[in-house]
């Protein structure tokens, strides 16, 4: 059984990017990387390399 965010699957890589965006939204580059970074982390857990792109590509542009 998977963990539950707020009752979201923390299995739900989509989560970090929206919660990295909403914190970026917010100029809070340091907490939206570390979303990014959780969201990359679990992509490759779940050995899901299109969210791995596309996370990485965040996390390039906020660099």
């Amino acid at each position: 059984m998977s963990l539950l965010l707020n009752n979201v699957s923390v299995n739900d890589v989509e989560l970090y990017i929206r919660m990295g965006n909403e914190a970026i939204k917010k100029g809070d580059q340091d907490e939206s990387m570390k979303w990014y970074l959780k969201g990359l982390s679990k992509a490759k857990e779940l050995r899901n390399k299109k969210i791995e792109k596309d996370i990485s590509n965040l996390i390039i542009t906020l660099i």
